[in-house]
């Protein structure tokens, strides 16, 4: 079935970010704003893998959650890194 093109990395990233806030009780502290920045920065720095099917959606979190979840937690790690060392200006 058709659907509409999106990147199958950003579920794969918010279910592993979700993973990584279970096991840390300070993170789950943080606001949206920073939320937002850790999923933008971990999926700027890891590969798009789009799709249009739903076939093609199961087959890409079948075969890269399998592959690409080492690299996913260790970009998320460097982003929650960065962002949570970031102090944004009082007019941001």
């Amino acid at each position: 079935m058709q659907m509409p093109i999106h990147n199958s990395m950003e579920e794969i990233v918010a279910n592993c970010l979700k993973e990584y806030l279970v096991r840390n009780a300070e993170l789950q502290k943080l606001d949206d704003v920073k939320f937002d920045d850790i999923m933008a920065l971990t999926l700027n720095r890891l590969p798009a893998k789009y799709v249009t099917t739903q076939k093609g959606e199961v087959f890409a979190k079948t075969q890269l959650r399998a592959q690409l979840e080492s690299d996913v937690f260790k970009e998320l790690a460097y982003a929650i890194e960065k962002v949570t060392s970031f102090r944004r200006d009082s007019g941001s």
